[in-house]
Parts: C-alpha cells; sequence; structure tokens
C-alpha cells in the first residue's frame, strides 16, 4: 500500500513541476511577444497620424 502512495506522490510532484516550468516558460517568452507586437503597434500609429 506505500508503494502507491509513493508512486502518486512522485506523479503528483512531478506533475506540478512541469506545469510550473512550462507556465515559467510561456510568462517569459508571451510577455516579450507582447511587447514587441505593443511597440510595433505604436510605431504603426506614429506612422499613420502622419
Amino acid at each position: 500500500m506505500n508503494y502507491w502512495m509513493m508512486f502518486w506522490t512522485g506523479a503528483l510532484v512531478i506533475a506540478g513541476c512541469s506545469f510550473a516550468v512550462i507556465t515559467a516558460i510561456v510568462s517569459v517568452f508571451g510577455y516579450r511577444d507582447l511587447m514587441q507586437m505593443f511597440r510595433r503597434l505604436t510605431a504603426q500609429g506614429g506612422k499613420e497620424n502622419e
């Protein structure tokens, strides 16, 4: 019985760590992409107003 509890505890820890790593990667790269998109939109908006 103890082996099943260790197995599921390990599976939960691995899943939680994987989720945390994937969330961090998506947050960092997503933020960078959003900043680039806003810079391009700002530059385009300035050209259209001229």
